[in-house]
């Protein structure tokens, strides 16, 4: 189902309105995009990613502030490196290969300046490598770095829906 940004809006503010109501039934949910079952390869427990250094904070940008994600029963903030930028933003040119959109993930309520309890990471693949994954590789990673699950069908199936004009872009689903 595809919305328009009016009606995107609305759900955005009725959904904030009935979140308390929404969390618990919610993380049974986010369990389907996790370690748990999720459906990707389970993760390489113990193995810090290297799909994004430790150190992003120096020259990725916020491209979305932080708001509540109703998917992950988060506070979340995205951000772009450098390559991801004029696609993420402009909404017009393809996400070159290797560019990459990082999710911090935080307590749901937060304000987005406490600890991150983890990140989820897309990073674009070379064309025609990733096509099931919509072009993608992605991560959840946690507090540590380590990685907890690859290439979830939680992840890619929900970005499925939410990734297409006119409110996501090439399965990026939040509006800038």
């Amino acid at each position: 189902m595809q919305f328009r940004r009016s009606e995107f809006r609305s759900i955005v503010k009725l959904s904030a309105l009935l979140a308390p109501l929404l969390v618990a039934g919610l993380l049974a949910g986010v369990a389907a995009c996790g370690s748990d079952g999720g459906g990707g390869d389970g993760g390489d427990d113990g193995v810090e990613t290297e799909l994004f250094p430790a150190d992003y904070a120096d020259s990725y940008v916020e491209v979305r502030d932080c708001r509540m994600s109703i998917e992950h029963s988060k506070q979340v903030r995205i951000l772009a490196d450098p390559a991801a930028m004029a696609a993420y933003d402009g909404r017009e040119e393809e996400f070159p290969e290797g560019a990459v959109v990082l999710k911090e993930e935080y307590e749901y309520g937060d304000d987005c300046t406490s600890e991150i309890l983890q990140w989820t990471v897309m990073v674009r693949a070379a064309t025609g490598t990733a096509d099931d994954k919509l072009g993608w590789l992605w991560e959840e990673v946690d507090a540590e770095r380590n990685v907890l699950e690859t290439d979830g069908t939680g992840c890619i199936d929900c970005h499925t829906d939410c990734g297409v004009p006119p409110d996501g872009y090439e399965g990026t689903c939040a509006v800038p």
